[in-house]
């Protein structure tokens, strides 16, 4: 079985400090805005990103330490695979949500569209389109 190591590109400020009072998806957290600091080496890899742009953010599910193949639904829902949900309870622990660009500065990427953790490691950004 083949292994991988993902280093972050940098990690997400967010106002959401635990799992019980985070958005359980990102079209959930309304008006609510993060940041996400990107590390000085990845900078360059921003050319071309520009408010108002949907990217998809990949992430590391950083305080999940257990998964499960059968979850319950949004937590009280019908037992489902846990690869027809959007639980955190996943072999490799990998997230994604659609953010919307507020604003870049520098290294600073303002953002909506926050459902992770204040410290969520996020692994790559991609256009959504």
């Amino acid at each position: 079985m083949e292994t991988f190591c993902y280093k972050p590109i940098g990690y997400v400020r967010s106002p959401f400090k635990d799992r019980d009072h985070a958005p359980k998806f990102y079209t959930e957290s309304g008006d609510a805005l993060a940041r996400l600091e990107l590390l000085p080496a990845y900078q360059d890899g921003l050319l071309g990103v520009e408010p108002g742009m949907e990217l998809m953010m990949l992430f590391a599910f950083h305080k999940t330490d257990r998964h499960d193949l059968q979850v319950h639904k949004r937590g009280t829902g019908p037992l489902t695979g846990v690869f027809a949900t959007r639980s955190s309870r996943r072999p490799n622990g990998i997230g994604v949500s659609i953010i919307k660009v507020v604003s870049i500065d520098g290294t600073l990427l303002t953002f909506r569209g926050v459902d992770m953790l204040d410290g969520t490691p996020v692994l790559d950004l991609k256009i959504a389109e």
